[in-house]
């Protein structure tokens, strides 16, 4: 470890661009890999905070939750069959300052109730609760929201965070509120325990069949549109950092023939070798890595609600892991050449 240090401290230079390159390759990954779960969590975020795993829909709705309805008989076979819970939806324009903006206005059930991240639930059949994008729009707790076109409002019960769909932010009311918008309809019913035979019966039902959660979040038109370019965005960036970092720590290595060469003329063991090349390694990945994500979480706290930035922490692992290992493996392939050198010939010696 002393060896380690002592070599890093006198070439500064060197060792703090290495680390500048590596904290913008990772700051890079990042960033994109941000914007596209942030994009994905404005298509799937409301469906996947219902937390069910089957859904009934629409046999004629090709699995897209916004095209679909069932009517209130269906509904009721259906429930006769197994309980789950009814979920109604109605789209709606509502004035704000910019102009007009889409909403998706669902109803709270049982089971299926956000957690406010500011304010309460809706308690009464004139309040709302909004996706907190719409604080961007100047919206505050306690104002009063008017749809477009119509002579209705509601009051701003609460803020609740990730509550979209298709790019559309969601807006829950109670029964009684949803009663009183004009297009309300049964979307789908959700459950998270059917059994084969119960799902065989509802299947069996006109008009209606029982598809997975994942079905339903692939039939968004936007989804797999958006995610499938941005997700081959990020692969080739990880594969272009590990080529890069490899490249530049088998250089490096490699450039230290002739140090090698003198540390064991002078009786100094592959084994500390070694050690001391990849202690190096770790701190410079290490550092140029928490260096990005620290960027990352306050770039994260800073932007603004309507902007698509979401931090997965389980990615983020994932990076660190790559960049260690990619580092690690390019000092490997140079110490396979570097230990087998004679130390005459590493100082260049006859």
């Amino acid at each position: 470890m002393k060896l380690a240090l002592k070599e890093l401290t006198y070439y500064k230079f060197k060792y703090l661009l290495v680390t500048l390159i590596l904290f913008l390759l990772a700051f890079l990954v990042l960033f994109i890999s941000a914007l596209a779960q942030g994009l994905a969590k404005e298509n799937v975020s409301g469906v996947e905070q219902w937390n069910k795993s089957e859904y009934v829909i629409a046999s004629d709705a090709d699995n897209n939750l916004s095209q679909a309805n069932i009517t209130e008989q269906t509904n009721q076979d259906v429930n006769n069959v197994a309980k789950g819970d009814t979920i109604k939806t109605a789209m709606q324009k509502v004035e704000t300052d910019s102009g007009k903006a889409d909403l998706m206005f669902t109803q709270l059930t049982k089971d299926i109730q956000p957690k406010p991240s500011e304010g309460h639930l809706p308690k009464s059949n004139h309040e709302v609760l909004l996706n907190e994008k719409l604080k961007a729009e100047g919206f505050n707790v306690g104002d009063d929201i008017k749809l477009a076109d119509e002579d209705q409002t509601f009051k701003i019960s609460g803020f609740a965070d990730n509550i979209m769909f298709s790019h559309t932010s969601m807006a829950y009311v109670n029964e009684d509120g949803m009663k009183d918008l004009k297009g309300n309809h049964i979307s789908v019913i959700a459950y998270d325990n059917l059994n084969d035979n119960q799902k065989d019966e509802i299947n069996k039902l006109d008009d209606v069949k029982v598809i997975s959660q994942d079905d339903m979040l692939n039939a968004i038109p936007s989804y797999n549109a958006e995610q499938q370019p941005l997700n081959l965005m990020i692969v080739f960036l990880f594969v272009i950092s590990a080529i890069v970092i490899t490249a530049f720590f088998y250089v490096m290595t490699i450039q230290k023939t002739s140090q090698f060469g003198i540390l064991k003329a002078i009786g100094t063991k592959n084994k500390a070798l070694i050690a001391s090349l990849m202690l190096q390694i770790l701190m410079i990945t290490l550092i140029g890595v928490a260096l990005a994500i620290a960027i990352i979480f306050i770039l994260g706290g800073v932007m603004p609600v309507s902007m698509p930035f979401y931090l997965d922490t389980n990615l983020m692992l994932l990076m660190v892991a790559v960049f260690i290992v990619v580092s690690l493996i390019g000092a490997v392939l140079s110490l396979i050449k570097v230990m087998k050198i004679e130390p005459l010939e590493a100082i260049g010696g006859e």
